[in-house]
């Protein structure tokens, strides 16, 4: 199952099927197509629909047929969800979780870091900080040790529950 799953575009076409159990290969594709060019339906070219209807009428929805999650009728040219759809669901719940927030906070750390860094140094520049009895060689190195310090929570953050799997 996670094999199946491991392609967006089948992943996709299950979510269709588990919102609408019966759909035409044309419009599956249409909407698929629009997800993937993040386009209304309307705006695509006739290539992406092509593209997209070529993919999941010579691969995707075969393989997901091969193994009783859909079924495809060649004459009306539909698919129809015929998997357990509570099942398949538990399935699709299961993805990494959405990280949108959580990178938008760490760049705000990386931009202010930058920002502050950046005007003390220059206030050093120019004799107007109050660090000017310190180089500015002192103050390139502890900027650079706090984006150091910064990068490595960030990784760690991001990838250290990765990493610990990696280790055991």
């Amino acid at each position: 199952m996670f094999d199946l799953l491991g392609n967006s575009r089948r992943r996709r076409i299950l979510r269709h099927l588990l919102d609408e159990r019966q759909i035409t290969l044309t419009d599956l594709s249409a909407r698929i197509a629009a997800w993937e060019n993040d386009t209304p339906v309307a705006d695509l070219t006739s290539r992406e629909r092509k593209q997209v209807y070529s993919s999941l009428y010579q691969t995707h929805v075969p393989r997901l047929s091969e193994h009783g999650l859909v079924e495809y009728d060649s004459e009306e040219r539909l698919v129809s969800l015929t998997g357990d759809a509570d099942r398949i669901r538990r399935f699709l719940e299961v993805e990494a979780p959405d990280r949108t927030g959580f990178s938008h906070q760490w760049s705000r750390y990386f931009l202010w870091t930058a920002v502050v860094g950046s005007a003390v140094i220059a206030g050093n520049w120019l004799g107007t900080a109050p660090t000017t009895h310190v180089t500015t060689e002192s103050l390139y190195g502890v900027l650079t040790v706090v984006f150091m310090m910064l990068s490595i929570s960030f990784v760690m953050a991001v990838e250290g529950p990765k990493l610990l799997r990696l280790g055991n």
